[in-house]
């Protein structure tokens, strides 16, 4: 199976935002889940895996500067 790329957030509490903590490599989603908390410990109150590929970004257009 090919290694895949996955964004990792996380929180320890529900007043706090789901922030962004790092980045991992695993082959595939369960392989992915257990390095996760294998590398970021199990004290999250949530810890979301975002697969890389299934990220859509949205870039500004650059707007025309008259000079």
């Amino acid at each position: 199976m090919s290694m895949e790329s996955y964004m990792v957030f996380a929180r320890t509490g529900y007043d706090e935002p789901v922030e962004y903590k790092g980045r991992l490599e695993a082959a595939g989603d369960e392989a992915a889940s257990k390095e996760a908390v294998e590398r970021f410990g199990e004290e999250w109150l949530e810890l979301v895996l975002v697969p890389e590929r299934e990220v859509y970004w949205v870039q500004r257009q650059e707007e025309e500067v008259e000079v």
